[in-house]
């Protein structure tokens, strides 16, 4: 088993301490959440609380997760990288390719190294986010369907042109790109989600009992088979309710979890306020961690 970070919620002059951190202690990677701003009222309800409200505040910080990720691809040499989840079609196509690309770039190191970067991507729930930016709130499914197959293209550096009923692209390319693909982890539990994962190379979760997680990696499975997809390779990453012990790992390996999710420091997520915790607070969390799990 795989261990991951999440530092949603904290101060994101942390991050690259965070990252040293996690790479001197063994954990495989860290996961950017992503939202583009503070709307004051809500026009579509936040769909992991009961009532539809938000439960962090507007001093609460959701930076621009590549710039993140490439500043902390900068401070390590393993670290692995990906977001949780970029929502993708609230941006325009060529803004997506670009900045993951560049991120991934950067991560390699050197030119002939191999990127560390995975894009985990969802349609989104804030209606406000796209209304901000453009684009359109109704059609983002399709449009993140269309996006990801334009992305592959563009990220091989060829030339490449877009013609389809969302996205139109004259022949171009784009610099840099990185020496290898980059991974697609789509996120979600709807039935559409757990499809296009099945199509992509990945699903990325949130926080889940051990019955729900369960539940989810038979559908996972369920779907791969009738995509044809079960021989390729697939990492299906989450948070687990429930205390990551070697018997637990083990039985969800079986069910196809490759990766953990977790924040360490973070003891109930409804109590973290702006700007959260200490970096040395959140260090000490993660070697206490480290030392008790990962092996």
């Amino acid at each position: 088993m795989k261990f991951w970070l999440s530092p949603a919620f904290c101060d994101t002059a942390h991050f690259t301490g965070l990252a040293r951190a996690a790479e001197e202690y063994g954990f495989e990677g860290i996961a950017i959440p992503d939202h583009l701003f503070h709307p004051v009222e809500l026009s579509s309800p936040y769909p992991y609380t009961p009532d539809g409200s938000r439960y962090w505040s507007k001093e609460t910080h959701w930076p621009e997760p590549w710039v993140a990720i490439a500043a902390m691809a900068t401070v390590t040499t393993r670290l692995r990288f990906t977001t949780n989840i970029y929502v993708a079609p609230a941006r325009d196509l060529l803004t997506v390719a670009n900045q993951v690309a560049t991120a991934a770039y950067l991560s390699q190191g050197s030119a002939g190294g191999h990127h560390r970067v995975a894009l985990g991507v969802g349609p989104g729930w804030s209606k406000d986010e796209f209304i901000a930016t453009g684009q359109a709130f109704a059609k983002r499914g399709a449009r993140l369907d269309e996006m990801l197959a334009a992305l592959r293209e563009l990220w091989t550096g060829e030339v490449v042109e877009v013609s389809g009923p969302n996205y139109t692209l004259p022949a171009c390319s784009i610099t840099p790109t990185p020496n290898d693909p980059i991974p697609v982890y789509v996120g979600g539990v709807s039935d559409i989600a757990i499809r296009r994962a099945a199509n992509n190379d990945g699903w990325i979760g949130i926080y889940h009992t051990v019955e729900e997680t369960h539940s989810i990696m038979d559908r996972i499975r369920a779907a791969r088979e009738k995509a044809g997809t079960l021989d390729r390779p697939f990492r299906a990453m989450l948070a687990v309710l429930a205390e990551p012990t070697p018997e637990l790992c083990e039985q969800l390996e079986e069910w196809g979890v490759t990766d953990l999710l977790g924040a360490p420091w973070m003891t109930n997520i409804k109590a973290m306020t702006a700007p959260g915790p200490s970096l040395a607070e959140m260090v000490e969390a993660v070697e206490g961690f480290a030392e008790r799990y990962i092996k």
